[in-house]
């Protein structure tokens, strides 16, 4: 079932927040980290505590560089100087380069050359590797300890461009141990530069070898073509000689004994006969392995032995070409030294002795520290603040309460043991509950803004009735600790200031406190009696210390408060109040824990909701405004009460700036500027100038108010109260 708003509201609040511009977000955003400081500080002192124990227990790493010169080998022939730039201009050689040097097999070289009994001790130190003791005769490391090693050498080594575009490349080494670092280091930059010697020789060898092999097969097939030139050649003057000379001719004899002596020669060359072009022609390469020497035979292939034997003259002479070209090469390669991509690597700069670690960086961590635990506090302050769901400002009344703000009051710290003006303590009505402190404003120890803030509330609370008459109200609040009681008081004390002839009534009969705070002895006549025993109210209210301020205490705590409060008599106290003072207040008991303040709420013609700053969350406040409405109560508005100063730092500068002073967390009395008596007698003045505007305000509202304003006196003016005095 939904409930109906209530029937009485002083101002409307807006549903939800106006657009915040910049300036406000920034100014919200830091008052979050000052409310929240503790939580950022602690994040800051965390982050330091890390950074200090970081920089203590880490151990010094060192590191040593060796500079290493990269140029192409200068080619002894002129017209192979311009490839040697391109060459040495790629962007992959560095690259390259890098990945040799953190390669396994230079970790293995330079474990090597290190491989000392009075390295042994320093080299594991310096790599963090452990001594496994496990050795095998005069070894120097076990293999555990050499795969170690080898790869503690991999993760120290590392190579890098001193600068881009420069041929200067870096060989660095880290290590815990500065002397071994600056070895290995060393080691490492020596090994590279042997390795790219041997990279070199070895491809010297590689391009001299398959060009001395191409060289010996061009030359065995030059070989080849003669011989089978030879005999194609002998087979031709053999035909002729036998045309001419006969079967006995010394020619004929001697050409007959070379031929079958040539064809075997071609026959234990056949495998390079293959490869010849000649073997292309598988009409004519019959010819070559069968001797021809009777003269049919020569007359019927006469035409192809005429045919072949200028394509085997060609074919040599393009071996023998070839095979010069190719001798020139294998000239030039040996002169050069292996080609002009070559890679010439010197020691620049050898490695030195490290004299400072460069990790831990000390100040480093610290920033790093610092800059970690602030954003963690930062995080963690809004986190907290996004979980806090109390009311801090007069924006959360409106915008959460939907409650017209009256004001707010600072939060005044004192001391339970200070006895000063107006501060009493009563003993606790419970075992073992702890004592409660009053003050109020006639206190001239407090600070002047608490009585400013006192009045900034009476002025809303008068201005903001609007047509509504409204001379009977109840203070209260969700819980208790918020300090309903003190704020009840002290706005009477302020209305009384104004002239307005107030009448506190102390309606907690549970837990009374409105005589301690008042300094009014005793309390064994009040409301109670009032209520229960039809006693006369006129006897029991009491005058206060402060002109046109009158009290009527709670009286003896009877069984059955709520049974009172419900009562008719209740009803027609309330009228007869009415009739003789300006204003009545009533101090009533929680609205969480008892049924009492929902039945005044019913009864009074508005109810003052007190809520203390960051004590309950929203949600509890909202059940009690909804206990209130439901009811029929009329609640007019809401007082933040205890505000910090850190909570709301403008709220003192903007009112109040240096006519305020104040009382640091020692009790010493801070510079400052109080009133002087001139200021105090026209504020007086001003005060009594007020006096019946005010009255008409609360009593009959703003309209009648401004008819007074104009000149026009009210008829039917409060009757005034004849006290026991």
């Amino acid at each position: 079932m939904d409930l109906k708003p209530p029937p009485y509201s002083v101002k409307s609040a807006p549903d939800t927040a106006p657009a915040e511009g910049l300036e406000t977000s920034l100014r919200s955003y830091l008052q979050v980290l000052k409310n929240r400081k503790n939580a950022l500080i602690g994040c800051l002192m965390l982050g330091l505590v890390i950074a200090f124990a970081v920089n203590l227990t880490q151990r010094p790493v060192y590191q040593s560089t060796a500079e290493l010169l990269l140029q192409a080998k200068e080619p002894k022939s002129g017209s192979l100087g311009s490839s040697s730039n391109s060459f040495l201009e790629d962007p992959t050689l560095m690259l390259t380069q890098f990945r040799l040097i953190r390669g396994p097999h230079l970790a293995e070289k330079v474990l090597k050359k290190l491989e000392s009994i009075e390295n042994r001790v320093m080299l594991l130190g310096s790599l963090g590797v452990r001594s496994s003791g496990k050795r095998k005769g005069s070894e120097v490391f076990s293999e555990k300890e050499q795969r170690a090693l080898i790869g503690g050498i991999q993760r120290s080594v590392s190579a890098a461009q001193l600068r881009t575009g420069m041929r200067i490349m870096t060989v660095s080494a880290t290590g815990y141990n500065p002397p071994m670092v600056a070895r290995i280091a060393n080691a490492a930059a020596e090994t590279y530069i042997e390795m790219n010697y041997r990279s070199n020789i070895d491809a010297f060898r590689q391009s001299f070898s398959m060009i001395s092999n191409s060289l010996a097969e061009i030359r065995e097939k030059i070989k080849t073509g003669e011989i089978a030139f030879q005999k194609i050649d002998s087979e031709i003057r053999l035909l002729e000689a036998l045309k001419i000379y006969g079967e006995k001719h010394p020619l004929v004899v001697q050409l007959r004994t070379d031929i079958p002596e040539l064809v075997r020669k071609l026959n234990r060359e056949i495998q390079n006969l293959e490869v010849m072009q000649i073997s292309q022609r598988k009409d004519l390469v019959s010819l070559l392995t069968v001797p021809n020497t009777a003269l049919e035979d020569l007359q019927k292939i006469a035409t192809d032995l005429y045919t072949l034997k200028p394509i085997l003259e060609q074919e040599v002479n393009t071996n023998r070409e070839m095979y010069n070209s190719i001798f020139r090469r294998l000239q030039e390669v040996e002169i050069s030294g292996g080609g002009t991509e070559w890679i010439d690597v010197k020691l620049v700069e050898a490695a030195g002795v490290p004299a400072r670690p460069i990790r831990p960086n000390k100040r480093l961590n610290l920033l790093l520290g610092l800059l970690v635990g602030f954003f963690l506090g930062v995080g963690l302050a809004f986190f907290q603040e996004y979980l806090d769901s109390s009311l801090r400002s007069l924006d959360d009344i409106r915008y959460y309460l939907k409650l017209f703000p009256f004001g707010m009051v600072p939060y005044v710290e004192r001391a339970p043991s200070e006895e000063a003006v107006g501060i009493q303590e009563e003993k606790p009505p419970l075992t073992g509950a702890r004592p409660r402190t009053y003050w109020n404003t006639r206190d001239t120890s407090l600070p002047l803004y608490i009585a400013e803030a006192y009045r900034i509330i009476r002025t809303n609370l008068s201005y903001g009735s609007l047509e509504q008459a409204l001379k009977v109200i109840q203070v209260t609040s969700a819980v208790k600790g918020e300090g309903k009681t003190t704020t009840a008081c002290n706005l009477g004390i302020s209305l009384a200031q104004a002239g307005i002839k107030t009448l506190l009534v102390d309606a907690d009969m549970r837990r009374p406190s409105l005589h301690s705070i008042l300094e009014l002895s005793g309390n064994e006549e009040g409301l109670s009696q009032a209520l229960s025993n039809g006693a006369a109210w006129q006897l029991m209210v009491r005058q206060t210390n402060v002109p046109n301020l009158f009290c009527l205490p709670s009286g003896v705590i009877p069984p059955n408060p709520a049974e009172l409060l419900a009562s008719k008599r209740m009803k027609s106290l309330l009228e007869e109040l009415k009739e003789n003072f300006d204003m009545v207040i009533l101090d009533s008991p929680p609205v969480i824990s008892v049924a009492d303040s929902p039945i005044i709420a019913s009864r009074v013609d508005g109810t003052v909701l007190v809520s203390r700053s960051g004590f309950i969350p929203r949600h509890i406040c909202l059940h009690a405004k909804n206990a209130l409405e439901s009811v029929n109560g009329k609640i007019i508005g809401c007082i933040l009460n205890g505000v910090l100063s850190r909570h709301q730092s403008y709220y003192y500068s903007h009112y109040y700036g240096a006519d305020a002073y104040y009382h640091g967390e020692d009790g010493e009395k801070k510079t400052g500027r109080r009133k002087g008596g001139s200021e105090i007698v026209s504020e007086l003045n001003r005060l009594e100038a007020l006096k019946e505007p005010l009255l008409v305000l609360l009593s009959t509202g703003w309209g009648k108010a401004v008819d007074f304003l104009k000149g026009e006196r009210p008829a039917d003016k409060a009757k005034p109260f004849n006290d026991r005095a």
